[in-house]
C-alpha cells in the first residue's frame, strides 16, 4: 500500500493518494508515515483548512524524530505565508521561519534550515536571514550521502540560496549550476527553486535574472490564417517554411498549444515535430468534425498532412461532442484553452508563454476580430504576453463562405435553445446524512443559509442557481466570477463552528468546477431558463472527485481561468481522475485564491510578467 500511495503522489495524483491513505489509516490508524503523506496530499491540493484539522487529529506536531512530520506546520504556515497580501505575510512567514527554526535543533537538515532563512527575510529580519543562510553553508563541511539525483540537487539548490541570501550572487549562480548538474532533467525542480530564488531576489531589490538562469523550454501558443494549397506557391510555402525553421533555432520552446486548421497551423504543427517537441492539438468539436470544416474544403493535399499530425502528436483534445460544423462560441473557447495551457505550462516550469502568430501583414477588418488569428492575438496582448510573427501573403481563399457560413449555421440552434459558454460550480455538503433529524433546520439555516448568503455579497451573482438537498448547482459566464465564488463559499463554510451548532464535525464542503458550451433552454419543470448538456454532467462527475475541503476544476476551467484571472487564482495540477464510467480519464486540478501581492505571484514567472 506504501508504495502506491508514493507513487501516486510522486506523478502528481492527489486524489488517488489520498484515498489510498484513508484506507491504509482505517487499518493501521497510528501510522505516522501515511498520517502525514496524508496531510501532504491535502496542503498540495489546496485544502489547508482540512489539513490543519487532520494535522491536529493525527497529532503529528508531536512527532520527534521524522524531519516530514515535523516540518508540516512550519509548510501549513508558509502556504498560508505565500498566498496572503503583504500586510498579513510577515507575521505568518515568522510563525513558519520559528517552527521550521525549531525542527532544525531537532533534525541538523538543510530543508529546514534554509525555509528558515528565506522565510525570516519575508518577515522582515535579513539579519537572521543571513544567520541561518550561513548555517546552511557551514553544513557543507559533513560528509554528503548523495552525489546525483533530485535528493544532490536540493542540497545544491539551498547551498544557491543560502548564497543569494549572503548577497554573494555570483556564487549562488556556480551553486546553481552543479546543482543541475546533478540532476540535469528535473525540470519540475528547476521550477520550483526558480519561483523560490525569484522572491528572494525580490526580496533583496535585486533583479528576477540575477542568477542567469539557464535557458529553460518556454510553452508555445500557435495561431494562423487558413489558406488553401495552392494559395502560397511552392516558392511562398518554402520560405514560409524556412521561416518556421529559424523561429524554433532562435526560440528555446517547449510543448507547443493549439488547432490543426489548413494552412498556418499545420505548417506550425509540422515544425514542431520536426524539431521533436511536444505537440497538444486543442480542438473545438470531435476530430472528424474539425477536418470536415477547416481542413477538408481546402485541398486533399491538407488532408493527408492533417492526419500525419495527428498521428504524430502527443495530445488531441476534443472540448465538445459537438457534431454540428463549428461555432464562433466554440471556436473562441477553444483558443482560450489552448493559451491557458500554455500559460499554465510555463508557470509550471517558472519560465513565460510565447505566442506564434502566421499572418497577413495588412491589418484586420473589424469581422476578422470576432475569431480567429487576429482575436487570439488581441487576447495575448491583452495578457501582457510576449508575441512572434512571422507575415506572409496569401491569395484570397477561392470559397471565403466555406467557414463562414458553417460557423454561422452552428450558431442557430432548433427548439429555441440557444448555445453559450458557461462556467459550472457543484457544491456538496459531504456527510449531511449523518445530520440528526432534529438538527435538520439547523443544518438548512445556519449552514446552507450562510452558503447561500455569500452568493448575495459576490461582486457578480451567478446567472443560474439551484439547489437540491444538501447542494448547490450555480453557472456563471466567467471562469473568474465562478472561482470568485468557489473561494469564497469555501472560506464561508471553514469560518462555520459545527459544534456550537450541535451538528457533526465531520460535515466537509466539497467543490467541482468546469467551463464549457451548454444549450441554454426551458426547464420543463421549473419553467425557467436553464443551462443543459453533457458539460454540465462533467461539472456534477468533479464535485464528486473533490477532497474535502477543496475545490478541484476541470483543465478547461483552469486554463480559461489562468487567462481571465491569473493574478488573482492558482490552479495547479494533481492527476487524472476517472469521473465517470463512460469518460475517458480526466486531469484535474486545485483551485486557491491568492493575493496579488503575495509571495505566491512573486515566484511566478508567468504573474510576474503579468503584474
Amino acid at each position: 500500500m506504501r508504495d502506491s500511495i508514493e507513487d501516486f503522489y510522486r506523478e502528481g495524483d492527489l486524489a488517488r493518494a489520498y484515498e489510498l491513505c484513508r484506507t491504509s489509516l482505517a487499518v493501521e490508524p497510528e501510522d505516522v508515515w501515511t498520517q502525514h503523506r496524508a496531510v501532504l496530499c491535502l496542503i498540495k491540493s489546496g485544502a489547508l483548512e482540512r489539513a490543519w484539522t487532520l494535522f491536529n487529529e493525527f497529532g503529528l506536531n508531536r512527532a520527534t524524530q521524522d524531519e516530514d512530520c515535523l516540518s508540516i506546520a512550519a509548510r501549513l504556515h508558509k502556504a498560508r505565508a505565500f498566498e496572503v497580501s503583504g500586510e498579513g505575510m510577515p507575521a505568518l512567514a515568522r510563525e513558519a521561519a520559528d517552527r521550521y527554526a525549531n525542527v532544525f535543533s531537532q533534525t541538523c537538515g538543510h530543508y529546514p534550515a534554509i525555509n528558515a532563512a528565506s522565510l525570516y527575510l519575508a518577515a522582515g529580519e535579513p539579519d537572521r536571514a543571513r544567520s541561518w543562510a550561513r548555517r546552511v553553508l557551514d553544513m557543507r563541511r559533513y560528509p554528503q550521502t548523495e552525489d546525483c539525483g533530485e535528493a544532490a540537487y536540493y542540497r545544491g539548490a539551498s547551498e544557491a540560496e543560502a548564497y543569494l541570501l549572503l548577497g554573494d550572487v555570483n556564487a549562488a549562480r556556480l551553486s546553481l549550476v552543479e546543482a543541475i548538474s546533478k540532476d540535469p532533467g528535473n525540470l519540475l525542480a528547476q521550477a520550483t527553486t526558480r519561483g523560490q530564488l525569484r522572491w528572494v531576489s525580490a526580496q533583496l531589490g535585486l533583479a528576477d535574472d540575477a542568477i542567469s538562469w539557464p535557458a529553460l523550454p518556454r510553452p508555445l501558443h500557435y495561431a494562423g490564417h487558413l489558406f488553401e494549397q495552392d494559395a502560397l506557391g511552392s516558392e511562398g510555402q518554402i520560405k514560409l517554411t524556412q521561416a518556421l525553421n529559424a523561429f524554433f533555432d532562435q526560440y528555446p520552446t517547449g510543448p507547443a498549444f493549439g488547432a490543426l486548421a489548413a494552412g498556418a497551423d499545420i505548417l506550425v504543427a509540422e515544425a514542431v515535430l520536426r524539431c521533436d517537441r511536444p505537440l497538444h492539438l486543442v480542438l473545438p468539436v470531435p476530430v472528424d468534425v474539425f477536418l470536415q470544416a477547416s481542413v477538408s474544403p481546402y485541398g486533399e493535399a491538407w488532408l493527408r498532412r492533417a492526419h500525419d499530425v495527428l498521428d504524430q502528436a502527443s495530445e488531441v483534445l476534443e472540448l465538445s461532442s459537438d457534431r454540428r460544423i463549428l461555432s464562433p462560441t466554440n471556436l473562441n473557447f477553444a483558443s482560450n484553452v489552448a493559451m491557458g495551457l500554455a500559460r499554465m505550462r510555463a508557470d509550471l516550469l517558472a519560465t513565460r508563454p510565447l505566442q506564434l502568430l502566421l499572418c497577413d501583414p495588412a491589418p484586420p477588418e473589424a469581422a476578422a476580430m470576432a475569431f480567429g488569428t487576429h482575436r487570439d492575438a488581441a487576447t495575448w496582448q491583452e495578457a501582457g504576453l510576449e508575441q512572434c510573427r512571422i507575415e506572409f501573403k496569401r491569395k484570397p481563399l477561392a470559397a471565403p463562405s466555406k467557414l463562414t457560413d458553417s460557423v454561422e449555421h452552428a450558431s442557430v440552434n432548433a427548439e429555441g435553445f440557444v448555445p453559450a459558454m458557461r462556467a459550472m460550480l457543484f457544491v456538496d455538503v459531504a456527510n449531511s446524512t449523518v445530520v440528526p433529524d432534529d438538527r435538520v433546520s439547523v443544518f438548512v439555516s445556519q449552514v446552507l443559509g450562510a452558503l447561500v448568503e455569500s452568493l448575495e455579497k459576490l461582486e457578480r451573482s451567478p446567472s443560474y442557481r439551484d439547489s437540491w438537498g444538501d447542494g448547490l448547482f450555480l453557472a456563471f459566464e466567467h471562469a473568474g466570477e465562478a472561482a470568485a465564488a468557489a473561494t469564497r463559499l469555501q472560506q464561508v463554510f471553514a469560518g462555520i463552528d459545527q459544534n456550537a451548532l450541535g451538528l457533526p464535525e465531520s460535515l466537509e464542503l466539497r467543490i467541482g468546477a468546469h467551463f464549457g458550451p451548454v444549450h441554454l433552454g426551458e426547464d420543463p419543470l421549473q419553467k425557467r431558463l436553464a443551462p443543459f448538456g453533457a458539460q454540465v454532467a462533467i461539472a456534477s462527475r468533479v464535485e464528486r472527485a473533490a477532497l474535502p475541503g477543496a475545490i478541484f476544476t476541470t483543465e478547461a476551467f483552469a486554463a480559461v481561468l489562468t487567462m481571465e484571472e491569473m493574478a488573482r487564482f492558482k490552479c495547479e495540477y494533481i492527476g487524472r481522475r476517472t469521473i465517470d464510467r463512460n469518460l475517458p480519464e480526466m486531469p484535474l486540478y486545485a483551485l486557491r485564491a491568492i493575493a496579488a501581492d503575495s509571495l505566491d505571484a512573486l515566484s511566478s514567472g508567468a504573474r510576474a510578467s503579468f503584474l
